[in-house]
């Protein structure tokens, strides 16, 4: 049972896990949900350098709570506010929810601008059916000649976290390419989180490693070799809940919290965010 202490006062800055409470999902499930923190691969296993300690947490770049009310979605460290659009907005109540028809959150472009390796963590809740759903979606599509900030079509690199796919292992999964479709790097996994709770998932590129790893409540569900640096994907596209590519659905469902790190955080690390769960400011 770890909590999480995060500062907020700069970026990089290393935080301590101290024990403390435990994410009410862990209590009855154990830290790892439905593949389990003692599963095949380990919680601790892949997805990371390794060069962080598992007691220590570096604080994210961005941070998005999802607190406050309108269509603003603050970052509360990095200032790269994002906005709703769709119609959706902000209650007041600590989380966004999305309706699954045109909802989706616009974060500005550039987030992975200049980093070799990434951790993106979101925790959600899904409510919404259908194939490749965007819970994460960084990168840029095309639909002619000239790529435009703000417009979908095919994917040409993207750093996604989508909860189905249609293939016969179709849960949640991420995927990373730099050349659309046929550089894709694929992880799939069996959980579609369609259990109506709160799931922690997180997509690790370790540029180091040339790695990427998915991991869902703490624990590691895959890993694979990827051929292309983190900076072949031009996040000009930075979207919660749509897609790059226009035949996508959106996302259903609700955002507690989204970080993102500069690390590749090793999976211990991961697991101790799951079970200390979601801050609050």
């Amino acid at each position: 049972m770890i909590a999480l202490l995060l500062g907020l006062s700069g970026c990089g800055a290393d935080v301590e896990i101290a024990v403390g409470r435990m994410n009410p999902a862990s209590a009855a499930s154990g830290s790892g949900g439905e593949a389990g923190s003692g599963g095949e691969a380990g919680s601790g296993g892949g997805g990371g350098t390794g060069t962080i300690p598992c007691d220590v947490l570096p604080s994210p770049i961005h941070r998005y709570t999802f607190d406050g009310v309108g269509d603003v979605v603050a970052d509360l460290i990095g200032g790269a506010d994002g906005v709703i659009l769709g119609g959706a907005s902000l209650d007041g109540g600590g989380g966004l929810t999305l309706d699954g028809e045109d909802d989706y959150v616009d974060l500005p472009a550039g987030l992975l601008a200049g980093l070799s390796d990434v951790t993106v963590m979101v925790w959600v809740v899904r409510d919404r059916g259908g194939a490749y759903l965007r819970i994460v979606d960084f990168g840029l599509a095309t639909g002619g000649e000239d790529p435009v900030e703000g417009e979908g079509g095919v994917g040409t690199s993207y750093l996604v976290i989508t909860p189905s796919t249609g293939f016969e292992v179709r849960g949640v999964s991420a995927l990373a390419s730099d050349s659309g479709v046929r550089g894709e790097v694929a992880i799939h996994a069996e959980p579609t989180l369609e259990d109506g709770e709160v799931h922690q998932v997180a997509v690790v590129f370790d540029g180091a490693a040339a790695t990427l790893a998915l991991y869902l409540d703490g624990a590691l569900l895959g890993s694979d070799a990827v051929g292309f640096p983190l900076s072949g994907i031009q996040d000009v596209n930075n979207w919660l809940g749509r897609s790059q590519f226009d035949a996508d659905p959106y996302f259903g469902g609700r955002y507690d919290e989204l970080r993102i790190y500069r690390e590749a955080l090793a999976g211990c690390a991961i697991e101790a965010a799951w079970n200390a769960g979601p801050d609050r400011p």
